[in-house]
């Protein structure tokens, strides 16, 4: 990363999977042609996710026609901050020895594997959508066809958390090549500058836990959100130049520790994002929040490098 300071991980808050979870990934041999032991996926590494679940061993000298061996590989929330990825399913197992038999299916709904997401969907407001234009879908990693933008001036919060909002009929910019009107993974961007909102940490849960519920009400094929704040100053503090009036590039730890309260209620479906930040305060127009053009396409960089693992 050079001299400069990419993302914090560190202090990224990601609920773990109960401790049943072992963060391995053993096989276990079975008889001729019986079904192999579910995968279990490794646990992950900070603001990386966790590996893939492999598939039972298939059982070995089995008889003709044996039957497949199948996987339905969990998943093992990293206990570091970042955390695992929500998957679509464990590897396949093999067919028996012997027999031939064919090969195990996939497990059908099992957490394990990174990603594979069909629509991703960065939901917020112009902050978000100044970084998510300034190169983010053509960072080498981010895969354009799976990413889409809703995003709208004032899109803060208090607008996700209301389900009659008319914020939630914006049409998504650069939409998904497959499941546009019901993605499968949504980065939320949390923000408001209304102190009459949001200032202690119950104040801000609130309206994120609403915008949550939302969320999982509209759309039935969801399976990750990630919460995630707008860019921050270097260290999360202000630089020289103040911001805009009422505004800030510094989140405060209520906000922080509301994120991660909600992350704690819904394991397995929410996750806490890396705290980005700028690389320095030259890159911010004036004290922020809004980047220059270079700063934002600095910090799509980061963020797809992140996201780039989870899509």
């Amino acid at each position: 990363m050079g001299s400069h300071l990419l993302f914090r991980l560190g202090l990224a808050v990601v609920v773990a999977w109960p401790a049943a979870c072992s963060g391995t990934s053993p096989t276990q041999p079975h008889g001729a042609g019986t079904t192999g032991a579910a995968g279990i996926g490794q646990a992950g590494s900070a603001g990386m996710p966790g590996a893939a679940g492999s598939g039972g061993a298939a059982g070995s000298g089995g008889v003709p026609s044996g039957a497949a061996g199948t996987a339905a590989g969990s998943m093992s929330a990293g206990t570091s901050p970042g955390g695992a990825a929500a998957g679509k399913g464990g590897s396949a197992g093999e067919g028996g020895a012997v027999g031939g038999g064919a090969a195990g299916v996939a497990g059908a709904g099992g957490g394990g594997t990174a990603g594979a997401f069909t629509c991703n969907q960065v939901t917020g407001m112009t902050l978000a959508r100044e970084w998510f234009t300034a190169g983010f879908e053509s960072d080498a990693g981010i895969v354009d066809g799976r990413w889409q933008l809703k995003a709208r001036e004032h899109g803060y919060i208090t607008e996700w958390a209301n389900p009659n909002s008319d914020f939630w009929n914006q049409q998504p910019e650069s939409p998904c090549a497959t499941g546009s009107t019901n993605p499968d993974h949504v980065v939320l961007v949390v923000l408001s500058w209304n102190p009459a909102c949001c200032t202690t940490q119950p104040e801000w849960e609130q309206p994120i836990d609403a915008a949550v519920a939302n969320l999982v009400a509209k759309y039935s094929a969801l399976e990750r959100i990630d919460l995630m704040t707008v860019i921050r100053g270097p260290n999360n503090q202000l630089c020289p130049t103040p911001p805009v009036a009422n505004e800030t590039i510094s989140m405060s730890p209520e906000l922080d520790a509301a994120l991660a309260a909600v992350a704690a209620k819904h394991p397995g479906l929410v996750f806490v994002a890396p705290q980005f930040e700028a690389h320095d305060c030259a890159a911010f127009a004036g004290g922020g929040p809004h980047l220059t053009n270079a700063g934002n396409s600095a910090v799509a960089q980061d963020i797809a490098l992140h996201f780039s693992a989870l899509q």
